[in-house]
């Protein structure tokens, strides 16, 4: 037995729709789309392409996907080529409600899709969970301990939040220089016994935190969420015509977390503690400001696409909120092309005391939320 080694059975519960993308998309050919249904289906292509073969409409179909002047969904095409719901029932790999998004308004045109295994199955893979919960520790370090960052946060504010020129790398060297001063603090050696660089991420406290998979989603708990944008005043902007493959809400994720103790120097209670921490910063210095919104319960965390800026970054924990909310505002500044940033009106973000001006929300049922929202719990310790 290890007695070092403890082991958790943890659950994510969704609150809200959970969106982890797999950077990939369908578009309007590459799904069915049943309007009076409000699904969309979902074909295996390999069966979609045999199916369509043995129908002798191989050459029609391809004639089809290339001619871009089409813009015929998949539905019609197939409709008009005289195959029925009853011919490709066994082309279809799954299929999604699509609530309040299908049949109202505009076609989906675009349909960003979940991540999978290698059967095809939704899953939430590890490390974006122990991304979340690093986020949350280092928040929770600059809370509990605002002297370790010191430095960092001296050189921000002293410089202006100029950072680097280049948007991909603005503040990255900043917030590495966090993550090396609160969690590379193990010292490692090399076989002659020189010390390791500090920045080298063998010296991650984090290396004693591992984070599971989950298991398989079943795909009745899935569905498809519209990206939208919710002001402070509760006003609903630029919704977007793409979809989301999203996990529905009211749905348990178990995941394995097992710590290190011998690495790593939180424990469980830590862990626990921290994502409260988070849920009160993250609610005083950013989600009060939104009409409407209340206090999160407080074992609630934030994951996946759509969760929004600030729960995946500790500019607020680090700087406070006065220099918080101009870092924010400096973040558009360097990162977003000049077109986007004058239709986002970022500049407008000190006055307003809010940066982002806009929370990412979804709507499902009728019912609105933040994208992302789960409730974290312990269902069990195990021994190893």
């Amino acid at each position: 037995m290890k007695d070092y080694m403890k082991s958790y059975q943890m659950v994510l519960r969704t609150i809200a729709p959970l969106f982890i993308g797999d950077g990939k998309n369908l578009n309007k050919k590459e799904y069915i789309y049943l309007r009076n249904e409000k699904k969309v289906l979902v074909p295996d292509q390999g069966r979609l392409y045999e199916g369509i073969s043995r129908k002798r409409l191989a050459p029609q179909f391809t004639d089809y996907l290339l001619n871009q002047s089409n813009k015929d969904g998949l539905e019609q095409w197939l409709s008009r080529n005289g195959i029925r719901p009853m011919d490709y029932k066994a082309w279809i790999r799954y299929e999604l409600d699509g609530g309040d998004h299908l049949g109202a308004g505009n076609r989906p045109i675009e349909i960003n899709t979940f991540i999978k295994d290698g059967y095809g199955i939704p899953y939430v893979p590890g490390t974006s969970i122990k991304g979340m919960l690093r986020t949350i520790l280092l928040s929770y370090e600059l809370i509990r301990n605002p002297d370790v960052c010191k430095s960092v946060r001296e050189g921000m504010t002293r410089s202006g939040f100029d950072g680097d020129s280049n948007r991909k790398r603005y503040l990255r060297y900043e917030a590495e220089d966090v993550e090396n001063l609160i969690l590379h603090t193990l010292h490692r050696k090399d076989k002659n016994g020189k010390e390791i660089d500090l920045k080298n991420a063998v010296n991650d406290v984090m290396s004693g935190l591992i984070v599971s998979d989950s298991g398989p989603i079943a795909w009745k708990h899935m569905i498809l969420c519209q990206k939208m944008d919710r002001s402070v005043t509760g006003a609903f902007n630029n919704n977007l015509n793409v979809l989301r493959e999203s996990v529905k809400s009211g749905v348990m994720i178990p995941f394995q977390l097992t710590i290190d103790t011998t690495i790593c120097p939180y424990t469980i209670d830590d862990i626990m503690e921290a994502v409260k921490v988070f849920v009160e910063q993250y609610f005083k210095n950013h989600l009060q400001y939104y009409s409407g919104v209340g206090e999160p319960p407080k074992n609630m965390v934030w994951l996946g696409g759509g969760a929004g800026f600030l729960t995946k970054t500790v500019l607020y924990p680090l700087l406070g909120y006065e220099n918080g909310l101009k870092a924010a505002v400096a973040v558009f500044d360097h990162t977003l092309p000049a077109k986007v940033k004058k239709e986002h009106g970022h500049d407008r973000d000190i006055k307003s005391g809010v940066s982002p001006h806009m929370l990412k929300c979804t709507q499902f049922n009728g019912r609105t939320s933040l994208m992302g929202m789960c409730q974290l719990s312990i269902q069990k310790t195990e021994t190893i």
